[in-house]
């Protein structure tokens, strides 16, 4: 019964993709670095972590 709702809702998703003139998508890239300093009596560790959100419109082309 949940497979058959799953593939129902698919092919409706298809269906109105296919009708429709435009859509969009989203990306999502999320990348993390660590750096250690050790000094003479300190380590100090940082980390860097950033989010990059991309959008795509897309054209259905005739």
């Amino acid at each position: 019964m949940k497979k058959l709702l799953f593939v129902s809702a698919v092919l409706i998703s298809i269906a109105v993709c296919a009708g429709m003139t435009s859509c969009k998508a989203w990306r999502t890239i999320s990348t993390s670095a660590t750096y250690t300093q050790v000094g003479d009596s300190t380590k100090t560790t940082t980390t860097i972590t950033t989010k990059t959100v991309e959008e795509y419109q897309g054209v259905k082309k005739n």
